[in-house]
């Protein structure tokens, strides 16, 4: 039987270690914590990293960034899903940003990265893993922000309240089971196009799962709401307005691991999580989400959910990381290419 509970430990130890290593140990750490051939997975621009390139394209160049960072984990979920072991956590990666970090001038302060990682776990060690990353929130902690004001609060997320529960160590299947079937009725019962234009309509699809004061908590671009009325009015109808045939993918039974969907549906006692890679379909034909105007593109996203569930069994809690850069390339915008002039004023936009 599975110890989802050392699993938890497992994933959070690696983090712990990666933000204590020195510069240039990035590589045994993972060597220690993974398994040769890891595949993994991270926001736009890196994609997809072979486990003997991660260390230096992405965990090293965060370390020259962030040199005293430390991985501050507010939800750790573990439980299997289609036959396989996961560990899910968000949190912050916090520490001063004190060299540049893709594109990005650094402030000389302390900066919040929204993150969370899935990790496969496969006899004892890291099989795959999935990185998310708020990257346009530190554009805009650094003066950089790419977009339009958000509708949103763009202020730091919290974490759940102490009384919720659910140390890293520990593992409640019973009660997980329980929160991710709530999560997974309001998933399948999320309002649609036209109807989210009724607001009394929308309100009354989501009452039954949602807590009235329900926190939803947005990247940046969007920001964070209070109360069903917050999340509509500062998110829900904006996406639908945006992309009116947003889809959510059904994966085939017994597919494989890396097939668009829910890779993870996992729940451990109050909190659950759901993920896909990508897990939405959509044509852009609105202008409202993110202040962009119409493409007509179809796009794909990749969406990950941490749900914490009251003892009431409402759904009190939402903390969403969008890959908002991956987003904006498909529609056409390279924010990376704008921040280098941005942040570069002597660089010519026009070939010499």
């Amino acid at each position: 039987m599975t110890d989802h509970g050392s699993n938890k430990r497992l994933v959070a130890g690696f983090l712990a270690a990666l933000a204590d290593a020195p510069p240039g140990q990035a590589t045994a750490v993972v060597a220690r914590h993974c398994h040769a051939g890891a595949v993994w997975e991270v926001f736009h621009p890196f994609d997809t990293l072979p486990g003997d390139a991660v260390a230096e394209a992405f965990w090293e160049p965060l370390k020259r960034a962030f040199p005293d960072y430390e991985a501050r984990l507010q939800v750790v979920v573990g439980n299997a899903y289609e036959g396989r072991d996961w560990v899910s956590a968000w949190g912050h990666l916090q520490g001063n940003f004190a060299a540049a970090w893709l594109g990005i001038p650094p402030t000389q302060n302390i900066t919040f990265l929204n993150f969370g990682i899935m990790a496969m776990i496969v006899e004892g060690r890291i099989a795959k893993a999935y990185v998310l990353l708020d990257i346009i929130d530190v554009m805009r902690q650094a003066g950089f922000y790419p977009l339009r004001r958000m509708p949103g609060s763009p202020e730091v997320w919290p974490g759940p309240p102490a009384s919720a529960g659910g140390p890293i160590g520990a593992h409640d299947g019973e009660t997980g089971r329980n929160t991710l079937r709530i999560v997974r009725e309001m998933q399948t019962g999320l309002a649609q196009g036209e109807q989210l234009k009724d607001l009394a309509s929308a309100r009354g699809r989501h009452s039954p799962h949602w807590h009235r004061n329900m926190n939803w908590y947005g990247p940046a671009g969007i920001g964070s709401s209070r109360g069903q009325r917050g999340f509509l009015d500062y998110h829900g109808a904006l996406f639908i307005q945006a992309f009116p045939d947003r889809t959510g993918i059904v994966r085939a039974p017994d597919g494989p691991q890396d097939a668009p969907g829910h890779f993870i549906q996992a729940g451990d006692g109050r909190f659950a999580v759901t993920s896909g890679w990508p897990s939405l379909y959509g044509t852009h034909l609105g202008g409202q989400w993110l202040g962009l105007p119409p493409t007509g593109r179809r796009v794909e996203m990749r969406v990950a959910d941490w749900y914490r569930v009251d003892e009431a069994d409402k759904i009190i809690d939402n903390w969403v990381i969008i890959d908002v850069p991956h987003i904006l390339a498909q529609l056409g915008l390279d924010v990376f290419d704008d921040l280098r002039y941005f942040a570069d004023r002597s660089l010519p936009r026009w070939p010499q």
